[in-house]
């Protein structure tokens, strides 16, 4: 089957994504769906892939919402039986379903870092190890890991999250080896910025007043990037380089500007992307969003949170 490795899926007739209650799962769907696949759309919580499937059938398309813990083996079994049994072996499992942390190693948690690792790297494999053996037994299928551009680089602050993409990354590039005789596409999707409110400032250093700008200057920006088209950093503009890796079955595929910048400094410059890493430590980073966030005054914010609000109206 070694011309699996040039042929991709243009037309699925079955689809399974997770983290499609919101943002870049949300938006994959919707696409899928729109091109006449059934999606079964995956996620913990049940009201956002309820409301996902809701634009679904809104627009004409067919879909169903399943609550799925990632991290849950035995949940993902039960699910990929249930699918197969009522509509048949999926062509398509796109495991998106992530989480963020942004802190230094020595301010994430135990906790943390578990959870994290649990999500995005364990919710991937478990979701292959769930669904790969239906598709080689038909000799078809793609599977699309989501990771992120942070993959690249060692990044201060993100050592948890780039981590686990890291993993996942590699991860998939090993399974595209080792289900290619078989069949099965494996790709590797590196999303870029795109506005999803994944991550959070809850373990940086800021004080409190600080802290509730930012999170209102990013809760603008978001708002602005959904309204304003994907060529900024809409989750659309992930979810068309989704689908374009199931079409042509594209093993590593990076798609915000962001994300090929970090694969080639990765690639050709790797002792350069240290030196710049060690020069961007967490205080220097804490103190450069601190400052942004008393040079911003209250009446800029409060005039973007209006124009925000009228934007989407």
């Amino acid at each position: 089957m070694s011309g699996r490795l040039f042929r991709g899926i243009r037309d699925p007739k079955l689809v399974l994504i997770t983290g499609a209650g919101a943002g870049i799962g949300r938006a994959t769907a919707i696409r899928f769906a729109a091109r006449g696949a059934r999606v079964v759309v995956l996620d913990i919580d049940k009201a956002g892939a309820d409301e996902t499937v809701s634009k679904i059938l809104g627009a004409g398309g067919v879909a169903e919402a399943h609550r799925l813990d990632v991290t849950d083996q035995d949940a993902w079994n039960l699910l990929a039986q249930n699918v197969f049994e009522h509509h048949g072996v999926p062509d398509v499992l796109i495991n998106n379903a992530g989480i963020g942390v942004i802190a230094p190693f020595f301010r994430t948690t135990e906790q943390q870092w578990d959870r994290l690792m649990a999500v995005n790297v364990a919710g991937v494999t478990n979701g292959c190890r769930a669904v790969a053996p239906l598709m080689m037994t038909e000799q078809h299928g793609q599977i699309v890991n989501v990771a992120s551009g942070a993959a690249f680089l060692p990044t201060p602050l993100f050592s948890a999250y780039a981590t686990s993409k890291a993993q996942v990354r590699m991860f998939s590039e090993c399974l595209r080896g080792e289900l290619a005789p078989h069949g099965v596409g494996v790709s590797v999707v590196c999303p870029g910025g795109s506005a999803t409110g994944i991550f959070g400032t809850a373990n940086l250093s800021f004080d409190d007043a600080n802290a509730e700008k930012i999170e209102r200057m990013q809760a603008v920006a978001d708002t602005l990037i959904q309204r304003y088209g994907s060529w900024i950093a809409s989750p659309d503009g992930i979810a068309k380089g989704i689908v374009r890796a199931v079409t042509y079955n594209l093993g590593l595929v990076p798609v915000r500007p962001d994300a090929w910048f970090a694969e080639l400094a990765g690639r050709f410059a790797p002792e350069l992307v240290r030196v710049g890493s060690a020069q961007m430590g967490p205080k220097r980073v804490e103190a450069l969003v601190r400052i942004t966030g008393r040079l911003v005054p209250e009446q800029a914010i409060v005039a973007a949170e209006s124009f925000a609000a009228n934007a989407v109206r």
